[in-house]
């Protein structure tokens, strides 16, 4: 069961890096935020007024680039495709580019919270810092009186855990905390006694 909670243990966004905790508490592993299709970026040649631009990433992964077309970046982080970027252009257009990529807005990503919370629905998750399930059930209104906060339920990518509230509540270590995804469903069902 341990090893099904490892995916649980990663940390989002945070400062612009991505925390993920190892399941048997070992050193946490720091990457910078993959892009993803509808993120907008801001991408400078240096010393190429025309290859200063913003663009979307599409839906299939990819960004539009003059000179080059079609450049797959979705899963990449902005320094990979920066440096994919100039080994392209190095290749046929300029010599020794010199790129520089930053995220102007990360695509909207949602988490659901549904049963017994004040208001119900779809809850944003904020592009700048990670959001762990405590907070989006706050976001949602916090409890009703007829909760059970002892089956906190969240399902990811069809598989649901079961979390209690004084559990979660009393977790300080940012790598066990758990953190919520783009998709999540968290599910705060009634108490019966």
């Amino acid at each position: 069961m341990q090893n099904d909670w490892s995916w649980l243990r990663c940390a989002g966004l945070l400062l612009g890096v991505w925390v993920c905790g190892t399941v048997n508490g070992a050193e946490t592993i720091e990457t910078d935020r993959q892009v993803a299709p509808a993120d907008t970026l801001t991408i400078v040649v240096l010393g190429e007024k025309d290859l200063q631009l913003e663009l979307r990433v599409e839906a299939s992964g990819t960004i539009k680039f003059p000179l080059l077309g079609e450049v797959p970046v979705s899963g990449k982080t902005t320094v990979e495709v920066a440096r994919l970027l100039e080994e392209k252009l190095d290749k046929d257009f300029l010599v020794n580019p010199q790129v520089t990529i930053n995220v102007k807005e990360y695509r909207s990503a949602t988490v659901s919270v549904i049963g017994k919370v004040g208001k119900a629905g779809a809850i944003p998750l904020p592009s700048e810092r990670a959001m762990d399930i405590l907070e989006a059930i706050a976001e949602s209104g916090g409890f009703e009186p007829t909760a059970n906060k002892n089956k906190i339920e969240l399902t990811r990518k069809g598989k649901t855990f079961t979390f209690k509230f004084d559990e979660l509540r009393k977790v300080t270590d940012q790598g066990k905390k758990v953190w919520v995804e783009p998709g999540d469903v968290i599910y705060v069902p009634e108490s019966f006694f």
